[in-house]
């Protein structure tokens, strides 16, 4: 929810009385569309030659700044740490050899 970090699941907003079942899938709704609008963003550049890393920072630096206008710069960096902490659980494992 804007203004307040997403630190739970929708069910658990749903259970609190912070989201109705409706409020939630709206929310999830919009938020894998923009999972969706923004691989195509990517595909398209890879697609042009383009770097899409170069897009994705580009990305990353709106969303730093609107992360802290909607939440406040600690908050912001909680939500943006715990994308780093997901991002290392996901580290490929090295092959042994």
């Amino acid at each position: 929810m804007k203004g307040e970090a997403m630190t739970r699941s929708y069910s658990d907003y749903i259970k609190s009385g912070q989201m109705t079942q409706l409020e939630a899938i709206k929310h999830n709704t919009v938020r894998n569309g923009g999972r969706v609008a923004m691989a195509g963003v990517l595909a398209a550049h890879v697609r042009d030659g383009l770097p899409a890393d170069a897009a994705a920072f580009g990305v990353l630096d709106t969303l730093a700044v609107r992360l802290v206008e909607w939440y406040g710069p600690a908050a912001a960096g909680e939500v943006l740490r715990h994308y780093a902490e997901v991002c290392e659980r996901q580290k490929p494992v090295a092959a042994n050899g």
